[in-house]
């Protein structure tokens, strides 16, 4: 099994380095994150080519869990994508079906990452000595529809020579956090991260950050928390 970390970004990385901006927003994908309840197996992406070339794009899924502040990704057999692998033509779209195959039920929610990538044209990188490379990143959660509720509790404390906020997650569903803050401070403008259900993620604090209490705006709304000690 092959096992690999991903520093996440919201949603899009640059792999190479680019030719114009508007180049770089010519590939799209929607939605930007996928939640399939059960009994329902499947949905669909569009990936979207507004370039006046051909793109080839790959999509593979990953299942997701965290490991202290980061992601990691796993491959897994539970679910599937159909094309894995396309040229789209110029200005159009191409629609790639999310399959989970896996006979298992549903417990819970089930975490998994897309990664969309567009693969550089090997010739176009000869010709022209740089090329785009965009890849996305989105969310897909396979829902039972009696998985409880997030119920996050946060905490400060000491790792090496950081500090860390601490979140846990007893709830079955995922909690995202954007807009970060303790103690009034903001710690992390835009998307923070997901806290995956029935597991734990820390946040590294800046130094002499104090407070007791949290806000966040979340996927369940706005956050107003205290810290435990």
């Amino acid at each position: 099994m092959i096992r690999f970390m991903i520093r996440f970004l919201p949603f899009i990385w640059m792999l190479a380095i680019a030719t114009s901006p508007a180049q770089a927003a010519s590939l799209t994908v929607s939605p930007i994150g996928l939640t399939i309840p059960a009994p329902d197996t499947s949905s669909r992406l569009v990936v979207r080519n507004d370039n006046p070339r051909p793109v080839t794009v790959q999509v593979r899924v990953f299942k997701w869990s965290t490991k202290g502040s980061k992601d990691d990704y796993q491959e897994t057999r539970d679910v599937i994508v159909s094309p894995p692998i396309a040229s789209i033509s110029p200005r159009s779209e191409l629609h790639v079906r999310v399959i989970r195959i896996s006979k298992a039920p549903v417990r819970g929610e089930e975490n998994f990452r897309i990664v969309v990538d567009e693969v550089p044209d090997a010739n176009r990188v000869r010709n022209v000595g740089v090329n785009i490379a965009l890849r996305y990143t989105l969310p897909l959660f396979f829902l039972d529809p009696a998985a409880s509720q997030p119920r996050v509790t946060w905490a400060i404390r000491q790792q090496g020579k950081s500090r860390v906020l601490v979140a846990t997650n007893a709830g079955d569903k995922h909690l995202r956090v954007a807009n970060l803050s303790v103690g009034g401070v903001n710690i992390r403008k835009g998307l923070a991260g997901y806290v995956l259900g029935r597991s734990t993620r820390t946040f590294e604090l800046p130094p002499r950050t104090s407070g007791t209490t949290i806000t966040a705006d979340t996927s369940q709304g706005r956050l107003n928390a205290r810290i435990e000690k």
